[in-house]
Order: C-alpha cells, then sequence, then structure tokens
C-alpha cells in the first residue's frame, strides 16, 4: 500500500486516469484519492471529476472494441490475462441475451468481463456507450464525494465498499428485473 500511495502522491491528480486505465487499482481508492486532493485543495473538483469519467469511458470503449473487433478468440485470451474464468464469460453473454443493454451496469464491479463481453456479444455501440456513460458519470461523481467526506482518511475507502456493495448490487439487480417484467409483461402474467 506503501508504494501505491507513494505513487499516487507523486502523479497528483493525473494518477487518477493513470490507475483507472492501468485497471490493476481498484479504482474506488483512485477516486477516493481524488476527493481526498479536492478537499485539500490540491486539484479543483470539475478536473478531478472529468479526468475519471473520461479514463472510464475511454477505458470501456477500449475493452468493447477488444470484444467487437477480436471476437471470441482474442476475449477468451484476455480473460485469462484478467483472472475471469470461461463460466463467468458465458454468464455475462447469457446476460446480454435476456437484459440487453442495461447489463453493462454491471461493469461498475467488473470493468473488463462486461465491456469486453458487450463487444462479442456485438451490443450497438451507441447503447453501449450510453450506458457506460452515464453510469461512470454517477460512479465517478459518488466516489470522489466520498473521499472529500473521508478526507485523509481516504485509504478507509474498502471498509465503506464492504458496507456499500450489497445495496448497490441489489439496487442494479432491482433495476434489471423491472425492466425485464417491463418488456416482457405477457410471460409474467402467464407464469403467475
Amino acid at each position: 500500500m506503501n508504494v501505491l500511495e507513494h505513487l499516487l502522491a507523486i502523479c497528483g491528480v493525473f494518477s487518477i486516469p493513470i490507475g483507472i486505465l492501468v485497471q490493476f487499482i481498484p479504482n474506488e481508492l483512485v477516486l477516493a484519492y481524488g476527493g481526498f486532493l479536492v478537499d485539500s485543495h490540491d486539484a479543483p473538483f470539475f478536473l478531478t471529476f472529468l479526468l475519471a469519467w473520461v479514463s472510464f469511458t475511454l477505458s470501456q470503449i477500449g475493452l468493447y472494441w477488444i470484444g467487437r473487433y477480436g471476437g471470441r478468440p482474442v476475449a477468451l485470451k484476455l480473460y485469462r490475462y484478467f483472472r475471469i474464468r470461461q463460466d463467468k464469460q458465458l454468464r455475462a453473454e447469457r446476460w446480454f441475451e435476456k437484459y440487453g443493454a442495461w447489463i453493462v451496469c454491471l461493469s461498475l464491479f467488473w470493468r473488463q468481463l462486461f465491456a469486453v463481453s458487450a463487444g462479442v456479444m456485438r451490443l450497438s455501440f451507441r447503447k453501449f456507450l450510453s450506458v457506460t456513460t452515464l453510469i461512470f458519470a454517477v460512479w465517478s461523481f459518488l466516489f470522489i464525494h466520498v473521499g472529500m467526506m473521508l478526507g485523509s482518511n481516504w485509504r478507509m475507502i474498502g471498509h465503506f465498499m464492504d458496507d456499500v456493495i450489497p445495496f448497490l448490487a441489489l439496487a442494479v439487480g432491482i433495476i434489471l428485473v423491472v425492466r425485464h417484467v417491463r418488456q416482457q409483461p405477457k410471460r409474467v402474467k402467464e407464469s403467475a
């Protein structure tokens, strides 16, 4: 952790896009650090937010196009690199078939899996970009504010996430179920 903190301190606000694009540093930690920088007046909020939002969007677009042009063979190699098992990849593809573009919301929890799978499944780029842009704007805004609230205790973001992740996952699940029910009301009535 000390090496990571030192790297973040050296790069300042530009550690945000580096951390997001590298994809091995937990993005909540990088965003919380950005919030700390805003809180300590070392970086303006708008610049911090913009760097995070654009970095997330660009990283997701890159992963989408890798999946789209590389197809399943390239995706499988990439999944191994990110230590994503094939059963999870197949489950993600089934979810795309069932729920459509809104499954991209789960990119908040596993960016590589859902962005690459969206490309492999040939999800409309416009839909992918719309959902990605929206969810990562909210995600960036939220965690920069959490970092601002935590201030110099920004490292505590892991404890915060342990408390919040179940509620976020529940909210995404409810959204997906409601959307599914709305799209197929006859099937729901027949099963009742």
